[in-house]
């Protein structure tokens, strides 16, 4: 009987040995849960690394949610597969009286490592989207409350759909849609963030959701058709610097498959041991129940200017390697 039960032990301990040797899988649209069991709400997020953890914040529509506040949830995770709750940021009341169907969305976090603060950026709006503005929130943990402070429209545009970017040096970016200059500007954040400093470059294209990644020497943007829940081809256009020039837009995945159901909210860089992956980043909107709206997170086909959008399938991910591979 001892020796049974020994074996019963030692092949358990062997089994989840295994297990946690294994490379985390990442299942594109598929229901994503966290730690508690909970479907991850995330969207329009944006990521942040800091000490070796990552830190996802997205739109919390979770059903239930007081339909006066708008809600920012945060997650943790070390492999970028399995997430840990760990707090709902932001519950916010209409902080600038734009009525009952008022908008917060697509929220980025930066670290600013001269101030230690951690300051939040997101779109603000009314429900017909007159406002167009950018919501500024502060808080002194990553994962604390994090306190409106102010809104205001950057470089003086309208701004709808918000990206984030942070280059290779540290420095700060917000990518917005202004929809009257029918294009979208990369302009960089202000020494303490809470502003926006200059205007870095104006791509004149009329895309919104922007995501910008700095690969082989290159600078590479993806943006999305204007057609609100609707998917569209997204396309990309590269540049050997910020400011440009930049080249012509063209399609990341085949038109017809509308970028396979997403839409773009950032593409991510993983420098690993052995190999540098970036990932792309979609939301799939499912308007009529925005509480299950999915994700498609997929390594890109990247490199000398080109960029390209596998068909989704199951991938396995080793982030210390930087290592990405399709498991079928």
């Amino acid at each position: 009987m001892i020796t049974t039960c020994r074996a019963v032990v030692t092949g358990l301990l062997f089994a989840t040995m295994l297990l946690c040797a294994e490379p985390s899988l990442v299942r594109p649209g598929e229901a994503w849960l966290d730690n508690r069991g909970q479907q991850i709400q995330a969207h329009g997020g944006g990521m942040l690394r800091l000490k070796g953890k990552y830190y996802w914040f997205g739109e919390d529509r979770t059903e239930g949610n007081d339909p006066e506040r708008r809600y920012v949830a945060c997650y943790s995770s070390t492999d970028l597969v399995r997430w840990k709750f760990r707090h709902q940021v932001v519950a916010l009341a209409d902080p600038e009286h734009l009525g009952t169907k008022w908008i917060l969305e697509r929220p980025k976090v930066f670290h600013n490592a001269r101030t230690g603060k951690f300051v939040m950026y997101a779109h603000l709006d009314n429900g017909s989207y007159k406002v167009a503005r950018v919501a500024v929130l502060v808080s002194d943990r990553i994962d604390g409350n994090y306190r409106y402070l102010k809104s205001f429209r950057p470089l003086d545009e309208e701004s709808r759909d918000i990206g984030q970017f942070i280059d290779d040096d540290g420095a700060a970016y917000i990518i917005f849609e202004s929809r009257p200059t029918k294009g979208f500007f990369i302009a960089q954040l202000s020494g303490d963030y809470l502003s926006v400093e200059k205007k870095i470059s104006f791509l004149e294209a009329p895309l919104e959701g922007g995501a910008l990644v700095h690969y082989g020497g290159l600078y590479y943007v993806i943006g999305s058709h204007l057609t609100g829940w609707r998917p569209n081809p997204n396309e990309y256009a590269t540049a050997p610097s910020l400011s440009g020039p930049w080249t012509e837009f063209k399609d990341i995945a085949p038109p017809e498959t509308n970028t396979y159901g997403s839409q773009s909210t950032m593409m991510l860089k993983i420098t690993g041991s052995k190999k540098t992956t970036v990932i792309y980043m979609g939301d799939i909107w499912r308007p009529i129940a925005l509480w299950d709206s999915r994700y498609l997170w997929l390594p890109l086909e990247i490199g000398d200017g080109n960029l390209r959008l596998p068909p989704p399938r199951d991938w396995t991910l080793e982030v210390k390697t930087g290592e990405a591979a399709f498991t079928q």
